[in-house]
Parts: structure tokens; C-alpha cells; sequence
């Protein structure tokens, strides 16, 4: 080869390296005077910055939390950022700025009085759309409405409190028969996923999947079961994939997509058939079931899909997490389980069943489900990004509290997680469990977010709640007392779109009967 000529390809080579460096620098330094210019004409500042090596892209700050992520501390690592920064700094790259903030007025804004401003389809519909379709968790706009719209009957009061109970009561049951009352060892956590499976099933599908039978659980019951899990899984994957991402191909993710798919078609199907059966029936007592209401609407059966996937998503999750989150707490707190069950068994002398308001009366189980939710929260983060330039009211400058400038592409995260530990909310003792702090507490607007708030609220919260604290209620009826059986007594966290726990919910219960 000649090697004039291959040095002038290194040169060439080397050459356009250069160039491309410096029109990154100059895009970068232009984009950061830009963004000062404005933010001063506004009269806003900048927020504390962390400290970065890689100022211009920020890939040593995604490394980082790579890295806590793959070490199950994500959740810890952020509360140890905004321990070192305050309560709101920011990341700056050659594009973008990401704000992180825990202030309550910032989040009033994001989440509710300027929530027009804030999506999250730009970062989560590449992740969610091959899975669930397009639907309420990954669009914005007028496809966000509509989506709200179809599923809002859906979690009405009349439906919770008059039928919901006297279904979810079958599922209770077969979840207590399947827990040893000789004290053996169980990890409650799979119960309390196939629990919150059977019940979100019913609900929403009108036939239960059947999870928690000792027999009769179909194969094609175990199929979904098995592809929803997986897809699951890969969803919280892709959320860290960038858009372009074409290399990560996963047929296994592929073919869960196809078997979720083709499972709720078929639910649908069934409605379908049903509903041109009981022509002329009665129906002003039949229960509420959501994939009977979108196809008596007459929406396109692909929109019921995606709408039924995007509901059934969040909504067995939020119980099955929150419950293993509960009695992993529970269990080395046997003394707050000894209380609870004194005054269920109080409130339950009157042998009535249990409604809706009967549960909300019981005040030491509301303090144990907050204090579950406030330590462990089963969304430990969340993630907006500007569809506009806007302004957050606080946490710029010096003193953290000149409002602060975001333009269109910039993203903002909270962490739940490090907002619930609070000490000057929740005592200096936050880091513990302890229910009867809420005895009498009443936080401040936008610094206890268990849903999270605004018109993006979790729509199924008092379906979650309501499901949460019969389950509770019943168990603590039928057993007497609790021990731990896990040798790890903090919790560990499992990153998925939930933060779960890793360690499960192993325990012993012990019943009066013998």
C-alpha cells in the first residue's frame, strides 16, 4: 500500500474528528449562551450543578446511575444526590439540561397548575408502544384524553365500594388457603402478584386468568403470564434505550409482545360474543368490566387493546408491589402487626362484611398502608419533559429559591423516594418504619405523592387502596402473628418499572387453628 496515500486517509481521518469536535464545542457554548440570555431575561438562575467530567454530554451522571441501577441502589443513589445538592440541581449537557427537584412548588407546577407543559410520550412511548400499544401511559395531547376518557368509568366509586369487594373476595380467599399456617416459610411476594393478576384480570377482562387456583390454571393462562412478565421486564430496560437504538434485538420480547397481544384479542373476542348474546337482557346489574364498555363503544379493536394493556400495566402491579412492600415491613415490625390485627379484629365484632368505608375507618391500617407507601414507594422516580419553554417557580441560585428557566427538551425527575424522607416533614426518624407518625400528620400539599398528583393522577388509587386494605384486613383476621424469615433485613431494591423488592416478602405465619 502506499503509504503517501494512507496518510493522507489517517489525515482525512483525523481531520474530520476535528471538525466534528469543534462544531460539537461551538453548538454546545452557543446553546448554553442562548439558554443563560434567556433564563436572565426572565430573571431566573440556574440551580446547583452536580459535578461533572463530561460536562457536554453527561455520560459520566449516566454512568453513575448505570451503575447504581446494576447494583440495586438507583433509589439510594439519587436521595444521595439531592442530600449533597439540596432540593433541586440540575445536570447541564451540549442539549438538554436535566433538573432533578423535590420541591413541592416545583412539583405543583410540573404535575398540575403547568402540567400542559410537561409530557411523557417524547421519552416513554419508544419504550411502551411495541408492548402495550399506544394508550394512557405513553401519549400526551389529545391521545392522552382520549385514552382518559375511555377508561374513566371504569375506577367510579359505585364500582368500587357495591361489586368490586364481593369479587376480589374469591381471589382473597384462595390466597389465604395457599399460605402455610404451621409456620413454614413463604414468600408472599408471587402470591400477591397472582393475586392482583386474577383480580386486575376480572376487572378489566371480565374473566379472571386464574393465577391463584390449585388446578385448572390453562396453558394459555401461563403463556400471557410468562410473556407479560418478561415484557415487563424489558419495558424497564428500554426506558434507558436511546430512540435510535436499532442493534438490541430480542426475540424473546418480540414473541411476548405477540402472545400478550393475541391473549387480550381474544378477551375481546369473548366481550365481542357476549355482549350480541345478552341482546335484550338485563344488564342494569351486571358488574362493570372495561373491555365490555370500549367494545359496546364501537372503538376500533386495536384502541381496545392498547387501552385494556395500558390499564392492566400499572393496575396489577400498584397492589402486588405495595402488599410484598407492606408485610416485608410487617414482618420486622411484628409489634405493628400485632396492633393492626387487634383492631381489625375490633372493627370486625360486628360480623358485617367489609366495604369500602368500614376499611377507611380502621385509622392504624390507613397509617401502616402510608407508611408503606411513603418508605417504599412502588414508583420510586418519575420523569417529565418540557413540550414547551417554561418556568419552575423555585430552586435557582444560590440560596435555591429564583425561579428557574427550562426550555423546550429539557427534562425534569422526581424522586419519590428521597421526597418521602423528608425530615422536615416526616421527623428525623423518616428513615425508619413507623406508622404512628401519621397520627395527627398531615402533609403539606405536594410532599407525600403515593399516586403522584395533577390531572395525570393515578386513576385506579382507590381500586389500589380499597384492594390493599382487604387484603390486609383478612390476613391479619386469619393469622395471629408474624415472624421474618429473610437473613437481609433492609430492603433491597429490584429496578423494573416498579421499584421492587429484591429479597421478596419471606416470612412465617401462624394461625389460631390447629
Amino acid at each position: 500500500m502506499d503509504p503517501i496515500a494512507d496518510l493522507s486517509m489517517f489525515d482525512l481521518t483525523l481531520w474530520t474528528f476535528v471538525a466534528i469536535a469543534i462544531w460539537y464545542m461551538v453548538f454546545y457554548f452557543r446553546a448554553l449562551l442562548r439558554y443563560r440570555q434567556a433564563s436572565n431575561n426572565h430573571g431566573c438562575q440556574q440551580p446547583p450543578s452536580i459535578t461533572q467530567r463530561d460536562p457536554i454530554f453527561g455520560f459520566d451522571l449516566m454512568l453513575r446511575l448505570h451503575r447504581a441501577l446494576k447494583r440495586n441502589h438507583r433509589n439510594k443513589s439519587i436521595v444521595q444526590l439531592f442530600s449533597s445538592h439540596g432540593l433541586t440541581f440540575c445536570a447541564p449537557s451540549s442539549t438538554s439540561t436535566k433538573f432533578y427537584t423535590i420541591e413541592p412548588k416545583n412539583l405543583q407546577t410540573i404535575f398540575s397548575t403547568d402540567a400542559s407543559s410537561w409530557g411523557v410520550e417524547p421519552m416513554r412511548r419508544f419504550a411502551f408502544e411495541p408492548f402495550v400499544g399506544k394508550g394512557i401511559m405513553c401519549v400526551d395531547g389529545k391521545d392522552w384524553e382520549h385514552s382518559r376518557t375511555l377508561i374513566k368509568p371504569t375506577f367510579a366509586r359505585a364500582q368500587i365500594t357495591d361489586q368490586h369487594l364481593e369479587d376480589f373476595e374469591r381471589h382473597v380467599d384462595r390466597l389465604i388457603d395457599l399460605i402455610p399456617r404451621d409456620g413454614s416459610t413463604v414468600d408472599l411476594q408471587p402470591l400477591f402478584s397472582r393475586l392482583a393478576l386474577d383480580a386486575s384480570t376480572e376487572f378489566l377482562f371480565g374473566e379472571a386468568l386464574g393465577a391463584l387456583k390449585k388446578i385448572g390454571f390453562s396453558n394459555e393462562s401461563s403463556e400471557f403470564l410468562q410473556a407479560y412478565n418478561y415484557g415487563q421486564y424489558v419495558l424497564g430496560k428500554r426506558l434507558h434505550l436511546p430512540k435510535w437504538n436499532f442493534l438490541t434485538v430480542d426475540k424473546r420480547f418480540q414473541r411476548s409482545c405477540r402472545v400478550a397481544h393475541a391473549f387480550v384479542d381474544e378477551c375481546i373476542a369473548r366481550t365481542q360474543r357476549a355482549l350480541r348474546g345478552s341482546q335484550g337482557h338485563d344488564k342494569t346489574r351486571e358488574r362493570y368490566v372495561l373491555a365490555r364498555d370500549l367494545v359496546s363503544q364501537t372503538i376500533d379493536m386495536k384502541d381496545a387493546r392498547n387501552q385494556l394493556l395500558n390499564v392492566f400495566l400499572p393496575a396489577h402491579e400498584a397492589v402486588g408491589v405495595a402488599l410484598t412492600n407492606t408485610f416485608f415491613n410487617l414482618a420486622r415490625n411484628p409489634r405493628v402487626f400485632s396492633k393492626l390485627r387487634q383492631e381489625v379484629l375490633k372493627a370486625g365484632a360486628q360480623g358485617k362484611p367489609w366495604t369500602f368505608e368500614r376499611l377507611k375507618g380502621i385509622k392504624y391500617l390507613q397509617y401502616i398502608i402510608n407508611e408503606s407507601f411513603r418508605l417504599n414507594p412502588s414508583i420510586g422516580t418519575n420523569t417529565r419533559m418540557a413540550l414547551n419553554d417554561t418556568i419552575l417557580p423555585t430552586g435557582g441560585g444560590l440560596r435555591g429559591t429564583s425561579p428557574m428557566y427550562v426550555r423546550k427538551g429539557d427534562v425534569t425527575t422526581t424522586s419519590f423516594y428521597a421526597l418521602h424522607r423528608s425530615k422536615d416533614v416526616f421527623g428525623e426518624d423518616a428513615d425508619i418504619f413507623k406508622p404512628e407518625r401519621w397520627e395527627g400528620l398531615r402533609p403539606p400539599p405536594w410532599s407525600f405523592l403515593p399516586f403522584g398528583g395533577g390531572p395525570r393522577v393515578c386513576p385506579g388509587q382507590n381500586l389500589a387502596l380499597t384492594e390493599i386494605s382487604y387484603a390486609l384486613v383478612r390476613i391479619v383476621e386469619a393469622f395471629e402473628r408474624i415472624e421474618n424469615r429473610d437473613p437481609v433485613m433492609e430492603f433491597v431494591e429490584v429496578y423494573k418499572i416498579t421499584t421492587d423488592s429484591g429479597n421478596g416478602a419471606k416470612v412465617a405465619l401462624f394461625s389460631e387453628r390447629r
